[in-house]
């Protein structure tokens, strides 16, 4: 049974056609767009074909010089990864917008993206784990459990926070698997003594199995945010724990623990993806698979599933959450507790099973493995903080120098000093405030939160996306399959683009932005600095020609005001800042932001949550330019006008609709055909030139005549503007020379004089 990619085999044709691949190449390249390779023992493919290596279909460079790459920036020797470090499923020589378009199609289909956050199956040919957006757990357990979470962190966890076993527990699934209980999750922020955020904690708390009524409570698991892997949450709360605390804390490593997550776009796409692939392996019987009750929101469901012995089984904590923002998934999250007799290593353990169905190459209606730099494309693109980008803590200690030290030693620790950026950001800054209880007693940087909640003029910085058009940039090569130079197969169009640049006087300063990068107001002269970037996706990795990053910006009043004084353009947010069709630039007004005449109101939408939305920013030291918006989560136009279980960004009724059937395989994404404003009044109707079996040669030939005639009008337009260019190029060389006689007149007249 085949899979029907329908918009990314469109894609794979279009690169094909205006590349010049060979015919022969199109069944390959279309198998490793629509997902990477599936199979349990070959995670990255390393077959690279003849066209790529010669340079036909160029991928983004994304190997950064070592001056600028960036060095670690975690505590506890974790680090933030440039893109290229980060591990990817699929081949790192397919054009960016491809795979993220492929990423995306399956996010809308009942397949779905799977992420396995214990062991990074496609980090081969990396040279270490920094890359790695893994997590690490840490498990509770004690009667004191419930009073030193909420005194070490900034959520509120009730009393009898597990849901007890007479309200859904103790129930036997099948005969392998058993309903153990159900208790509680919620998501809660790690704070520094000062209020600046470390990590992003999921919690899932169970009630005592002795007394539901008073504190007590079984156990809970921490899992940190991806990249926060290893022992670092562990060590840190350690020393923390003292007797009276009345708790014990357990690192869970592998084999014993493991974390994954499947995800759709909608909840319920979400729901039938798990029940084609996960359930029937712990229900160990597809008899029982017909009725099973997903946790719902805010629930965590503990199964304990048996190999068939008394000595052999898995503990299962299932709960309704993602690794990611709600606006671009929905989906589940398993946690593993291996017991120690199953994880002897002579039979793959319950995770290692459900992960090799998901991604094995004939399970039709698996979801798609997904690496750590489609995870972190994702997250970006959903304005998500990530662990080392934007949630770094207090940055790392500062040594103090002695009064004896010697100037030589001084000198040395001068040169040594880390020039990474640290964000040091409070929760409140990354709009994260749905982690922090304002009702709540003393916790851990309660000082910190309370002094920016007291503040009349807000958090000191808030978080942004940062968007860099490709029609706005001239990326120089670095850009991932839309250079008009590398794809379009004419001579005379490349000649204008090649001639365009050797008259530009110039130089292209033009680079991808890197996390660390200042922005600035744009046409400021790098006088108003606005803030500096934390995350940066993979260029063209959200399957359109721009690059996405997030951005924390200062406060805007004084930032509004200097572009007052300075006589510069305000933020129009009635534009269109997600356009980036250049020719289509006209168009960004605000008749774009009014109700459309079928059910609309007339009405323009309200000004945004945030002031500075639609400013345009240049990267310093570049001639980068890009846009500041709103996070997805502040955004009006965003919020689904469907059910809230589907994500706001994937939302079916702004991009097309899914196609379901079942006689040609499983469900697919279909874009809507029309789209008036991308076309544009000057395209080719491509329909009136599709010939039906029958039709006689007097209408082939004026349909020939007709595409050749819009040919012809299109290369007089080039050859006119290649005279153009070529006009200005002999004015400039006319205009030097003029100055440089007038300049020499000059010397000559001031030597005679002297």
């Amino acid at each position: 049974m085949s899979t029907k990619p329908a918009p990314t085999t469109m894609i794979v044709l279009l690169f094909i056609m205006l590349s010049g691949l060979p015919s022969d190449s199109f069944p390959s390249m279309l198998v490793s767009a629509w997902s990477p390779p599936r199979t349990s023992s070959h995670h990255i493919m390393h077959h690279h074909s003849s066209q790529r290596q010669r340079g036909i279909i160029t991928a983004p460079n994304m190997k950064s010089s070592s001056k600028n790459s960036r060095s670690q920036t975690q505590l506890s020797a974790t680090s933030s990864p440039a893109t290229s470090e980060l591990s990817s499923a699929y081949d790192r020589n397919l054009p960016a917008a491809l795979v993220g378009e492929a990423v995306r199609s399956a996010l809308r289909s009942d397949r779905g993206i799977c992420f396995d956050f214990t062991t990074d199956h496609y980090a081969d040919g990396l040279s270490g784990t920094s890359g790695n957006r893994l997590v690490s757990v840490v498990k509770m357990h004690g009667d004191g459990t419930r009073p030193f979470i909420n005194a070490k962190f900034s959520q509120f966890l009730p009393n009898n926070a597990g849901v007890d076993a007479g309200d859904g527990g103790g129930v036997q699934l099948s005969p392998n698997t058993e309903l153990v209980r159900k208790g509680q999750t919620l998501e809660t922020a790690y704070l520094t003594g000062k209020g600046r955020i470390i990590d992003r904690l999921l919690v899932l708390a169970f009630s005592s199995d002795t007394d539901k009524s008073n504190d007590e409570m079984g156990d809970a698991f921490l899992i940190t945010s991806p990249g926060n892997s290893g022992a670092t949450l562990y060590n840190e709360l350690s020393p923390l724990v003292f007797p009276m605390d009345k708790v014990t804390l357990t690192e869970c490593s592998t084999p014993t623990s493991h974390v994954m997550t499947l995800a759709c776009s909608s909840l319920e796409n979400a729901q039938l993806s798990f029940k084609n692939n996960v359930l029937k392996l712990l229900m160990k019987d597809d008899s029982y698979c017909q009725e099973f009750d997903f946790p719902k929101e805010g629930i965590c469901h503990h199964y304990r599933v048996s190999s068939g012995d008394s000595e052999t089984f898995t503990d299962v904590y299932l709960m309704q959450h993602t690794a990611l923002s709600s606006d671009i998934c929905r989906g589940y999250t398993l946690l593993f507790q291996e017991s120690g007799a199953n994880n002897s290593g002579n039979h793959p353990t319950l995770a290692d099973q459900i992960w090799n169905n998901l991604t094995d190459e004939h399970n039709d209606k698996g979801p798609v493995g997904m690496g750590s730099l489609e995870y972190d494309t994702l997250r970006v693109e959903a304005g998500l903080p990530g662990y080392g980008n934007e949630m770094t803590g207090d940055g790392p200690k500062k040594s103090k120098l002695q009064n004896n030290d010697t100037a030589e030693k001084k000198n040395e620790q001068d040169e040594n000093v880390d020039d990474t950026y640290y964000a040091k950001s409070s929760p409140l800054e990354l709009h994260l405030e749905s982690l922090v209880d304002t009702n709540k007693g003393c916790y851990q940087g309660q000082e910190g939160i309370a002094s920016i909640m007291k503040n009349k003029r807000g958090p000191p910085r808030q978080l942004y996306q940062a968007v860099f058009y490709d029609s706005e940039n001239d990326f120089d090569g670095e850009g991932g399959g839309f250079g008009l130079i590398n794809t379009i197969d004419n001579e005379e169009l490349m000649d204008f683009q090649r001639l365009k640049k050797q008259a530009d006087p110039i130089d292209n300063d033009t680079r991808h932005p890197r996390p660390g990068d200042s922005i600035y107001v744009l046409g400021s002269n790098e006088s108003i600095q606005v803030g500096k970037i934390t995350s940066v996706a993979e260029p063209n990795g959200t399957g359109d020609a721009k690059t996405v990053a997030l951005a924390l910006v200062k406060r805007p009043g004084s930032i509004l005001k200097a572009i007052k004084e300075q006589g510069l353009d305000l933020p129009r947010w009635w534009e269109d800042a997600e356009d980036g069709d250049e020719e289509d630039m006209d168009t960004r007004n605000i008749a774009k932001n009014i109700a459309s005449e079928k059910g609309g109101s007339g009405m323009m939408q309200p000004p945004p949550l945030d002031a500075l939305y639609n400013l345009e920013v240049v990267v310093g030291g570049t001639y980068t330019v890009g846009r500041l918006i709103s996070v997805p989560s502040r955004r009006y136009n965003k919020k689904s006008s469907g059910s809230g279980d589907v994500a706001t960004l994937l939302d079916y009724e702004q991009r097309g609709q899914v196609v379901d059937d079942n006689n040609e395989g499983p469900a697919y994404f279909k874009y809507a055909s029309q789209d008036e404003e991308v076309q544009g009044a000057d395209a080719i109707d491509t329909a009136s030139l599709q010939v039906e079996e029958g039709d006689d040669d007097e209408e082939m030939d004026e349909l020939l005549a007709k595409a050749e005639e819009e040919a012809a009008k299109a290369a007089a337009a080039a050859e006119a503007a290649a005279a153009d260019a070529k006009r200005k190029e002999e004015k400039m060389k006319l205009l030097k020379a003029k100055a440089e006689a007038a300049m020499a007149a000059r010397r000559k007249k001031k030597e005679a004089s002297s």
